[in-house]
């Protein structure tokens, strides 16, 4: 299924995935919906009945003014680059954006959304939600400016369940690169795992996708280590990978990999679960 309706995140330090989603978006020919946020304060009962109904008027306001400036500036945006864009509009409360967020997302065929900023917006919660609560593809932007793109993927394979799924909702844009790379990673001996990847190659081929397969020790460098540091060499536009997470108190939170790569990626990631 080609990628015909994509959302993207706007707002306050989501400029480049804005860029990008812009891009994408011609690249695939597809629609582009900005998701625009009215976040509304999340306030004590007790207090809430208390604050003049002034205040609490004022508040809202300044929280639509905030959504409305996102809307024009991202609208302006598209507008430079000759593009037209649908806005959507929902209401979340504070701390419980990317909640909302992952039920936008589930009528559309992928998300874009921006790495988290040390610096800046810290978007970890709102890709953990949108990753285990959306059922749709992401692809995380990194915050600082890329080449919009798609010639050289990478696909990280272990022949998990979330990388089956990540290839799969790839599969649109892994016919639009020059070159893809399957790359097996494991600790000392892993055989099954590359033989594996010689299977995933084969069936990419079906779609029309000369895949290349490579295999890459981790013995002394983590995984995400590993990957971000072979897209340089390689000067890959994008990683294809499951998002991995575990079971705590019955949620779901990112595993370290994945963590860690969302805090050092340098390059676009579609990441599924």
């Amino acid at each position: 299924m080609a990628l015909k309706d994509l959302l993207v995140l706007t707002g306050t330090g989501t400029e480049a995935a804005g860029t990008y989603a812009l891009s994408l978006s011609v690249t695939c020919g597809a629609h582009l919906t900005a998701a625009v946020p009215t976040i509304e304060p999340s306030l004590p009962p007790g207090l809430a009945a208390e604050l003049p109904d002034h205040l609490l008027s004022r508040m809202k306001e300044e929280v639509e003014a905030a959504a409305s400036r996102a809307v024009e500036e991202f609208a302006r945006t598209a507008r430079e680059a000759d593009t037209s864009i649908d806005v959507v509009r929902f209401k979340a409360t504070s701390g419980e954006l990317g909640y909302s967020l992952s039920q936008v997302v589930r009528c559309f065929d992928a998300v874009i959304l921006p790495q988290p900023d040390p610096d800046g917006t810290d978007t970890l919660d709102i890709i953990e939600a949108c990753l285990f609560g959306s059922g749709r593809p992401l692809v995380i932007v990194p915050y600082i400016r890329v080449h919009p793109v798609i010639e050289t993927i990478l696909i990280a394979w272990d022949g998990g369940q979330p990388a089956a799924r990540a290839v799969a909702d790839a599969l649109p844009l892994l016919v639009l690169a020059h070159h893809v790379e399957i790359i097996a990673i494991g600790k000392g001996e892993i055989e099954n795992s590359h033989l594996s990847s010689r299977v995933l190659a084969r069936h990419l081929a079906r779609h029309g996708i000369q895949a290349e397969v490579r295999r890459l020790s981790v013995d002394d460098i983590n995984v995400a280590n590993m990957l971000l540091s072979h897209a340089a060499d390689t000067d890959a536009d994008l990683i294809v990978m499951g998002g991995y997470g575990h079971s705590r108190l019955r949620e779901i939170v990112l595993g370290g990999t994945t963590r860690e790569l969302l805090r050092s990626m340098t390059v676009p990631v579609l990441m599924s679960h």
